[in-house]
Formats: structure tokens, sequence, C-alpha cells
């Protein structure tokens, strides 16, 4: 089923059937099985009496099918949830046990059955392209399949929540947000939270990218993001505040060496295909990359070289034999490596 769809029904209150809340975003999972929970159970006096709630592996799958049976209490409907089945490792048999709750949850339109999934139990597929095991259970269940959210869905989605809040958010501000504490709605919805806390406890009703970088943690995400940022444009400055940054906040070494050494395999990788006579849509079809990071490769390969590329590649993984092998660690020789070649 379609998400649009079933918010609709949620919407006009056609909620009986049996759901299964699938697909790798958890935050909208849990919000809208939340919101059938509430939609289903109705008045708070008897909503202990109208839920039944199984949890993990190793349910009965006879008790899940008597509380879909068993009428309500004072009420239209009785919500039945199960939460983190192991769909992808039940026997064919069970599976068919499974699938029977769904069929059964129609012959009793006063019963709604939420099932909830973690992303590596159920094996969905994507919208356009379901699995065969989800195609399936569609039969018996309305399968919402919730994929990770675009960066342009997250930042909409940010922005009415600032606009919620009365505090203005312009596109720059956001898409920071975003590079500095990742893509998890469930982190994102803590931050909106902090970040308006913050700036009406100043007295301020704008967000800048100073409020972010002063109350949001970064991710890693965002750590590789400001460095790889740097080594690409052979920026010195950008390079060694990003590198400062993350010592300061005590990011291991290990990692920043590893990001360093992502980014000047990338850039050797490309600039040996340049060398072969590969132009930009060539390298992009090979690489299967996105345009944007071919560009910008592309232009770091041209700035740095393949030989100089190369040469910083050797010295890198020369500095993670030393770390790991008793000789220099920290970020003592990160700092030398950037003065060396940026």
């Amino acid at each position: 089923m379609e998400i649009a769809k079933f918010r609709a029904l949620l919407k006009e209150g056609r909620i009986a059937g049996a759901y299964l809340f699938a697909g790798e975003e958890d935050y909208l999972k849990k919000y809208y099985m939340n919101e059938l929970r509430r939609a289903a159970e109705g008045d708070e006096a008897f909503a202990l009496f109208n839920r039944a709630s199984f949890d993990g592996d190793g349910v009965e799958i006879s008790a899940v099918a008597e509380a879909i049976c068993s009428p309500p209490m004072m009420a239209d409907y009785k919500f039945v949830e199960w939460k983190y089945p192991e769909i992808d490792r039940m026997r064919e048999s069970e599976r068919a046990a499974f699938a029977e709750l769904g069929r059964l949850t129609k012959e009793h339109p006063e019963t709604v059955f939420a099932v909830f999934c973690a992303p590596e139990s159920f094996d969905c597929g994507s919208v356009r392209r379901p699995s065969k095991l989800a195609k399936e259970l569609d039969r018996d269940f309305c399968v919402l399949n919730f994929e990770k959210s675009t960066d342009a869905q997250l930042l909409s989605w940010l922005k009415k929540h600032f606009d919620a809040e009365g505090i203005e958010a312009g596109a720059q501000a956001l898409s920071f947000l975003l590079f500095r504490v990742g893509h998890s709605m469930t982190v994102l919805s803590s931050e909106v939270e902090k970040l308006s806390a913050y700036l009406k406890a100043n007295g301020v009703t704008v967000l800048t990218e100073e409020a972010i970088a002063t109350v949001s943690a970064a991710t890693e995400e965002y750590d590789g993001f400001a460095l790889s940022n740097a080594i690409t444009e052979k920026n010195r400055e950008k390079a060694f505040g990003a590198l400062h940054d993350m010592e300061m906040r005590k990011v291991d070494p290990g990692a920043a060496l590893a990001m360093l050494s992502r980014s000047f395999a990338d850039i050797l990788t490309v600039a040996s295909l340049l060398a072969e006579g590969m132009d930009a849509a060539a390298v992009e079809s090979f690489l299967h990359w996105n345009p944007y990071k071919v560009k910008v490769t592309i232009a770091a390969a041209r700035r740095f070289g393949a030989a100089a590329s190369a040469e910083a590649l050797a010295d890198l993984r020369a500095a993670d034999a030393a770390s790991k092998s008793g000789g220099s660690a920290g970020y003592t020789p990160l700092e030398i490596f950037l003065a060396k070649y940026l």
C-alpha cells in the first residue's frame, strides 16, 4: 500500500485491517504506527483493555490469533501489535501461519493488527521493486515500505518543524544541519528541539550555522564531508580547521586517517581514468558516482595529479602501518601530511 493512501485512510478513520510496517525509516514507521494505535484505541479509559502486545521472535501464532478474534470492550476497535518478528528467518510453515493472521483479521473488522519490522529482519525490497516475500504478504497485509528519506524530503520536513517552532530556517542552514548531524530522522527531530530551545532562550528567531555548530554534535558523516571537501579543494586552511575540530572532539585519529585515505584513493582512481582518456561522462558511468562527486574529484585530480596522489596515498598507508606497530600516532602525523601535500 502506498504511504499516501494509508495516511488518507487514517485521516478518514477507515483503519480496520492488518498492517505491516517495514523499511529503513524507523522514525516514520514508529510515528505512523503510534498514530494508528491512537486512532484504534479511542477512549483512553478503555485503551488497556483493547490492546494486545507481542514482542520479538518465538511468539505463539495461536496467541496472536486469539487476540485478533477477541472483541473490543466498549470501543469500536481492538489494537493488536507484534513488534520485531523475524520474518526472514521463519520456516515456510511459520510464514504460512503468519500470513493466515492477516486473513484472519479481515474476518474481524473490529480488529486493527499492526506488525512492526526491523529492516534487518524483513527485506521488503524497494517501493518500485518489492521483494518476493513482500509481494506475497501484501495479499493479506497492507505492507507499508518506509524507505530512507531523500535530502529534499528531509530539508522540507526540517523546515516545517522549524516553522512550527517559530524559527526561520533558510536552505543553507538546513543543509549544514543535515551534513553535520546526519540523515537519521530520530536524531534530526531531537536536534530541532534542542536548537529551537537554544535560539528562543537567546531571543533569536533565525537558525544560523554558528548556532548549529554550537549546539549540534557532528557525526562521522560530517567529519568526512568537511575533511574530504577541503582535500578536493586543496584548501590547507579548511583542512587544518576540519582536523583541529575532530581533534578537539576527541575523534579517533585513525578515523581521520581513513577519511584522508578514501579521499586520495578516489582522486588517484579518477586521475588514472583521465590518463586513460576517459571524460567526465565515462568516469561517471564507470564508477557509478553522482555527477557532482565526479565533477569535484576530476577538479581535485587535476590539482594534485596522478603521481602526487599516489605518493600521498603511499604516505598515508605508511602512517597507518606505523601507528599500528607502535610508531608515531595521534594527529601529529596527519598535520605533517597536510603541510606536505596541501
